[in-house]
């Protein structure tokens, strides 16, 4: 048996290596959304960002809390912190993204 054999997907497909912010065409969204693994780590990540976040819009005039909200990632060269802000950015903007030909499906959904 070949390495190649044990995975899902070609290994051979091309694969965007480096995350661009600028590159917002439907087949790159598709991708990087498709691509992306959600580890545990990053779900605790994500479910932190959205109940600091909405914190913040259910009370917007409570300086305490509106007034304070700022996002800071920082980790080591290509841990994936460009892929993670591109994906929050997606989830925030409610990003619709569509499958360049029919055989393409998600891998899966964020869900609770």
């Amino acid at each position: 048996m070949q390495i190649q054999n044990l995975f899902e997907r070609d290994i051979f497909r091309p694969i965007n290596g480096v995350v661009k912010a600028d590159q917002l065409d439907n087949s790159s969204v598709w991708q990087e959304l498709d691509e992306f693994v959600v580890t545990k780590e990053l779900d605790q990540h994500f479910r932190k960002f959205f109940s600091n976040y909405c914190d913040a819009i259910k009370l917007k005039n409570d300086p305490d809390v509106s007034g304070k909200i700022g996002v800071w990632i920082s980790s080591f060269f290509g841990s994936g912190k460009s892929h993670f802000i591109k994906v929050l950015s997606y989830l925030l903007r409610n990003q619709k993204a569509y499958a360049q030909w029919p055989e393409q499906e998600g891998c899966g959904v964020l869900r609770e």
